[in-house]
């Protein structure tokens, strides 16, 4: 009636204000719906021709009743999908109810804030303390609340990810987001973990809807370069999680392969079954559950659900194996499908993947104006610390000389940074080729103090470099009487990387560097006039003079 002849309720409009205050629960739940449904009618103004109603309607908000202020949050809600100019009027009291007393009412104001549709009237009419509050509800001390918390901030972020790019407004308000989210690591509470987890794939980062892995890559670093330091140490702190998880979960795996009456594998199952189970909530579940899933026997979910969690494994392989094995495993065991789930997300290798590795160096390879650089160094960094294997599948990328030919010297050092990390998570892996060969050298002799450094490290990791090991020495020894002041640090970097990991190399000039290092480093009277100039007990080593990083790596 209302919206084909709403002039027929003048006199029905006040009747149901009445209601909104009548003492039974039922009627003013009833009101509230009524007159919430009708405020929202689109084309319609009935809150402006009934102000009255409308103050009244909004004073529900702190009914007694929770009922009531479930339905009037539910309403208010959806008001903002259905007249937002006039939903933005109700911002502060959507806010306070995210903070109500009663469960109930923080749980309805979470989910339905979860099925608002983002469209532009949507994103201006939800104000920023509504947005604020709702995050505030994921680090509620009710396991409900949490749960529709996260889910509803990162559903309302993935619908306006794809403008953060173009909008300021958009990334203003809506950037912040993956903080909230991640910072929660810090609660260190299985629940919420194992909530994050399910959804950071999905609602922050949206890859079911990129097919293309570059642009997988770039909304990765979208993501990652809005976090916020503390963040960032978030989202690192679940990647150690995902390979501390995978380490045990392969492992256990495996032994289920094998498996049969032997008492001892049994015994290192149950083991594992307790370790895991710990990371994630319903801890005696999923622990029962993973002895259940021994007890099947059964190779293809074994091998299936190990390849979601192999790093050869790129994200279409991870999805596909994932899905067959679970579905496999439903037809087997359909009581383990819930209680196992947390754990097969954690595990599944959705998020850093090795299809991502090639174009997160190229986008630190790239200047450090670009867009991403930053944050691309920073996930590698990281990656091959986690994950070195990753790179192993990528190190053609990784050592290719143009990385090392930019003209802007930082961007070689940091690659430079980048193969060193590699060389000491994955022994005996760096590739060897002429071109790689000779621009390291060329680094090792007129480098930077960063750049000979690393470069001369990098040459003594290659298998089979002996000679080039004992050439380079030969050649800064050779060069160290006639080097002017500012190229002697760079060589001693250089020489203490042989020192270390060519000793066979340096041992044939030892003793010349020995006496070099008495006579023209270690009593120079320059040098010792430098030293004793500064009145500071301690100098960083960016402010050393080249006297002074001379005589550190001497």
């Amino acid at each position: 009636l209302n919206r084909a002849a709403p002039g027929t309720l003048l006199n029905v409009v006040p009747q149901l204000e009445e209601e909104l205050s009548v003492e039974d629960v039922d009627i003013r739940v009833l009101a509230i719906s009524v007159l919430g449904e009708m405020f929202g009618e689109k084309g319609h103004t009935l809150a402006k021709r009934y102000e009255a109603t409308w103050t009244a309607w909004k004073g529900r908000r702190a009914d007694a009743a929770a009922a009531v202020r479930v339905e009037w949050v539910e309403r208010a809600v959806a008001l903002y999908q259905q007249q937002p100019q006039l939903a933005r009027e109700l911002n502060a009291d959507v806010a306070a109810k995210l903070s109500d007393v009663d469960e109930r009412v923080r749980v309805a104001a979470c989910r339905s804030l979860g099925q608002l549709e983002m469209g532009t009237a949507v994103q201006g009419a939800l104000g920023d303390d509504v947005v604020s509050a709702l995050g505030e509800r994921c680090k509620d001390r009710r396991a409900a609340v949490r749960a529709e918390a996260i889910v509803a901030l990162a559903t309302l972020y993935s619908q306006v990810v794809g403008e953060l790019e173009q909008s300021t407004t958009v990334r203003r308000k809506w950037g912040g987001i993956p903080s909230t989210i991640f910072e929660l690591r810090y609660i260190n509470d299985p629940d919420i973990d194992s909530k994050v987890e399910s959804i950071m794939t999905g609602a922050i980062l949206n890859f079911a809807k990129i097919r293309d892995d570059r642009e997988k890559c770039r909304r990765l670093l979208l993501v990652f370069d809005s976090l916020t330091p503390k963040a960032q140490n978030g989202f690192f702190s679940y990647m150690r999680r995902q390979r501390d998880a995978i380490l045990m979960a392969d492992t256990f795996l495996e032994l289920c392969e094998r498996s049969g009456d032997d008492a001892a594998v049994e015994q290192q199952q149950r083991a594992l079954a307790a370790k895991l189970s710990a990371f994630f909530p319903d801890r005696v579940k999923l622990e029962s559950s993973l002895a259940q899933l021994a007890g099947l026997r059964d190779n293809d979910v074994y091998a299936g659900l190990r390849q979601t969690m192999d790093v050869r494994s790129d994200i279409k392989t991870v999805r596909k194996c994932q899905k067959s094995a679970l579905k496999r495993l439903a037809s087997l065991a359909p009581n383990l499908l819930d209680t196992t789930a947390p754990l097969w997300k954690c595990a599944g290798l959705t998020t850093i993947n090795r299809v991502l590795v090639p174009y997160l160096i190229e986008n630190a390879s790239a200047s450090r104006q670009g867009p991403f650089h930053g944050a691309a160094v920073t996930l590698l960094n990281y990656t091959v610390e986690v994950f070195p294997e990753m790179l192993e599948l990528s190190k053609d990328e990784l050592f290719a000389v143009e990385g090392l030919q930019a003209r802007d010297a930082s961007a070689v050092e940091e690659r430079l940074k980048l193969m060193v990390q590699f060389a000491k998570a994955v022994p005996n892996a760096v590739p060897r080729s002429t071109d790689l060969e000779n621009r390291l050298a060329a680094l090792v002799r007129s480098g930077t103090v960063a750049q000979a450094k690393r470069a001369a490290f990098v040459v003594t990791q290659m298998s089979g470099a002996a000679d080039l090991c004992a050439a380079l020495t030969g050649d800064v020894v050779d060069c160290l009487d006639d080097a002017k002041l500012e190229r002697r640090a760079p060589a001693f970097a250089a020489l203490s990387r042989f020192a270390l990991h060519a000793p066979a190399a340096y041992a044939t000039y030892a003793e010349r560097i020995s006496q070099f290092l008495v006579q023209m480093a270690l009593t120079d009277a320059e040098a010792e006039a430098n030293m004793d100039a500064g009145d500071a007990e301690w100098e960083a080593r960016e402010q050393l003079s080249d006297m002074g990083l001379a005589r550190v790596y001497a």
